[in-house]
């Protein structure tokens, strides 16, 4: 049976891909980084015998762990390993540091956690893996943090150890309204990252032939904002400032976004403030909960791609605060 990792698939769900396939597969996470690291405690990569997903940071570290997981295939292999690896010339890296890894082979009895870790990722919640280092034979679980979460760690106690690995939800939900020329710049960038977009439109002829396999397109407009996820970063950019008013006003109304952005000018933002009022929106709650302009400050380019770098750096600098949030 033929295996393919979806392009742009992150670590989790290329796991549970290869579950659903019943093909063989590992999970590599760095548990700990001391000194100068490519990556942090809690960078994870899912591994196939000729395919992986994410990074823990590239180079011959990740050579060696890649091959260190696919010698968990062997047939009576041990279920878990863990992995001292120093950053220095026996690496051929000059990062300096000290990196450690645990390394699982998943299979049937890791099912539960991975339904589990994606529905929550979903939802917008954390959860922490329990993995008993040094018991193989014994289950993974997956609970809610009690109180602060903090971040992937060891824990020892006497000879037992464990990994207590810190799930956060990582995938943004995007609702991107607009598929002119600042749009699909958008889109094409947002394609590439690790998100969820709803892109909609009331122009079917509008949408390129191909998106990315993480973009769905709809035909739609204002009547369409009830239905998408809460939690959700919108981006409102139509061709039609009327209809631009009235997605605003719907998306404030919910109360329930990550981020409401506008494309526009300062005046459209103010035209838009003095009417919402109008609407029961107040003038505070607008100053707070609306962006516009978008995108972050001192790019002041107006091509559609300058523009589409700058939203989506926006957006990962406030998403990456919002888990730091979830965490702490």
């Amino acid at each position: 049976m033929t295996f393919a990792v979806r392009n742009g698939a992150n670590w989790l769900e290329a796991l549970r891909a290869a579950r659903a396939a019943s093909q063989p597969a590992a999970l590599i996470t760095v548990t700990r980084a001391d000194g100068s690291a490519p990556r942090e405690a809690g960078a994870r990569m899912a591994v196939g015998p000729d395919w992986q997903a994410d990074t823990i940071g590239g180079g011959t570290l990740e050579f060696r762990a890649i091959d260190a997981a696919r010698e968990l295939f062997a047939a009576g292999a041990a279920r878990r390993a863990t992995l001292r690896m120093p950053l220095g010339a026996s690496l051929g890296q000059c990062c300096g540091g000290v990196v450690f890894l645990a390394i699982e082979r998943i299979d049937a009895d890791d099912d539960a956690w991975l339904a589990e870790a994606a529905r929550a990722s979903l939802d917008g919640e954390v959860r922490v893996r329990h993995v008993p280092l040094s018991d193989p034979s014994a289950k993974v679980t997956l609970t809610a943090p009690q109180g602060e979460a903090g971040q992937t760690r060891l824990e020892k106690e006497g000879d037992a150890e464990w990994l207590l690995d810190v799930l956060l939800p990582s995938t943004m939900q995007v609702v991107l309204f607009g598929a002119g020329h600042v749009g699909r710049a958008l889109a094409s960038l947002l394609g590439t990252l690790p998100c969820r977009v709803t892109w909609l439109d009331a122009r079917d002829d509008m949408f390129p032939d191909a998106v990315a396999d993480n973009i769905v397109t709809e035909v739609g407009d204002d009547g369409d904002v009830a239905r998408q996820p809460a939690g959700a970063y919108w981006l409102i950019l139509t061709h039609n400032h009327a209809l631009d008013f009235d997605i605003v006003e719907k998306v404030l109304k919910r109360g329930d976004a990550a981020y409401v952005g506008l494309i526009g000018s300062k005046s459209k933002r103010a035209n838009f403030t003095r009417r919402l009022e109008a609407r029961g929106v107040g003038r505070e709650r607008v100053a707070a909960e609306l962006t516009c302009p978008i995108g972050i400050p001192g790019i002041a380019g107006k091509e559609p791609p300058v523009i589409a770098v700058s939203v989506v750096a926006e957006l990962l600098q406030l998403h990456e605060a919002r888990l730091r949030a979830l965490r702490d």
